[in-house]
């Protein structure tokens, strides 16, 4: 191993104040004699509970301890990034604060990134019991409907242990639930990728704060996107929302100008098409087929210029410690 090289832990709280503290000796005691200078980030997402002021003991405690508080509860995604954005190191690991993954795995997490990975993710072993079998079956279908889309074969895409090269954190960008679908994302960067199997234990305290009948609902909206984020970002002209609302809208003029192109030959051989409703059809077809194409163009303009031309964030920040 190389020394002196920079490992950041991101740990995303919310609601973990029995948690977090357990994590944080675990994670120090494992970098104690580690050959690798480390830095931990905990992100409070909005918690209801005591976490901040753990966060905040410890890192008055611990000069490596960093602590991003939250103003509210943005979501996995900006609680992700906030910590990302304040990280320094060669290699980026998430960490779940829940201790439901040994926290011990992150030294194969370093020594996959040192084989030359650009990602590392984890599959959960025995997480879904007998009782959870709904649970599985939805998950498992999931992870295959989302592999058939990105062609990325991963088991456990909700896995809160995963590790970064530098370079792609640097470069991804996660708005809303793209949490969920991160190895799928990496693609767009040709990103090497492993995933290795890890011991399942149930949290000790508390309850997941991802989960319920409504993710399924997101997670059925979001795959649309991924399916078009990724199709169209992999074009020699990466317009993304652009280009999808561009293709519909150029397949929609397209096909009234066929018609139109048809009615005027109709009226150059001397017959009346003032009372056809092909005629009301066409023009109808090449002016909605002209707002879609501005309207995926314009909408593709608005979101990078708010959220990266002019510097804003996903998230908003009340206290930083560092």
């Amino acid at each position: 191993m190389e020394k002196n090289k920079l490992i950041s832990i991101v740990i995303p709280c919310y609601n973990e104040e029995k948690n977090i503290n357990r994590t944080f000796d675990e994670l120090i005691s494992i970098f104690k004699n580690h050959p690798f200078d480390f830095e931990i980030i905990a992100v409070n997402d909005g918690s209801k509970d005591g976490t901040w002021s753990v966060i905040k003991d410890y890192t008055e405690r611990y000069p490596e301890i960093k602590g991003v508080n939250m103003m509210t509860n943005f979501g996995q995604s900006a609680a992700y990034m906030a910590g990302f954005d304040v990280s320094e190191g060669d290699y980026v690991i998430t960490v779940s604060a829940d201790l439901e993954i040994p926290v011990g795995n992150i030294n194969r997490v370093i020594e996959y990134l040192e084989q030359g990975y650009d990602f590392v993710n984890t599959h959960r072993v025995g997480r879904w019991g007998n009782e959870k079998a709904e649970r599985a079956a939805k998950s498992n279908l999931a992870n295959k409907l989302i592999s058939k889309i990105s062609g990325v074969t991963m088991q456990d895409r909700g896995s809160g242990m995963k590790g970064f090269r530098r370079v792609l954190v640097d470069n991804l960008k996660l708005y809303g639930e793209m949490h969920r679908f991160i190895p799928d994302y990496l693609t767009v960067y040709g990103a090497k990728m492993i995933e290795f199997e890890v011991d399942f234990k149930d949290r000790d305290y508390g309850v997941s704060a991802y989960s319920g009948h409504k993710r399924t609902v997101k997670v059925i909206l979001d795959l649309m996107s991924l399916f078009f984020m990724l199709y169209f970002a992999k074009k020699p002209f990466k317009a993304l929302p652009g280009r999808v609302f561009g293709f519909t809208g150029l397949l929609l003029a397209g096909t009234g100008s066929l018609f139109g192109a048809y009615l005027a030959l109709e009226k150059l051989s001397g017959h009346s098409i003032g009372n056809r409703p092909l005629l009301t059809l066409a023009v109808l077809l090449i002016i909605v087929g002209v707002q879609s194409m501005m309207m995926g163009m314009l909408g593709e303009l608005m979101m990078r210029v708010y959220f990266e031309s002019s510097g804003r964030k996903t998230y908003t920040v009340r206290e930083l410690l560092r």
